[in-house]
């Protein structure tokens, strides 16, 4: 059972991973993302296949790009949830108003994340 937890681990990892460089990257191209980072464009690419993992340093650049502390995106690549900076309960009609300050392209991405979730 140990080997089949590693194997699922690892593949929840990629997964995971692979989400936020697509978060991180935003509207970006690959190239456009690749310099911002400082890498090159074949380094995303293998990054988004699985085929190759960051540094560390370009692991944080990621996570800021992505919105998220290196913190939170290690725990997010664990299978930790991350944590709200709101304890309230927020209504779906104030989500709504907040979605709606969003850019057009971020209120698509929006849709699509929460249709994927469905």
């Amino acid at each position: 059972m140990e080997i089949f937890e590693q194997v699922l681990m690892s593949d929840q990892f990629g997964e995971r991973f692979r989400e936020i460089v697509k978060r991180a990257m935003g509207d970006r191209s690959q190239s456009e993302f690749a310099r911002e980072l400082g890498v090159s464009s074949s380094a995303v690419q293998k990054w988004l296949a699985g085929n190759g993992y960051p540094s560390s340093d370009n692991m944080d650049k990621i996570a800021k790009a992505a919105d998220l502390s290196g913190d939170a995106l290690r725990g997010y690549l664990k299978g930790e949830e991350v944590a709200s900076n709101c304890d309230e309960h927020i209504s779906p009609e104030e989500i709504f108003l907040l979605a709606k300050k969003l850019t057009k392209e971020q209120r698509k991405r929006l849709i699509n994340l929460m249709l994927e979730d469905l």
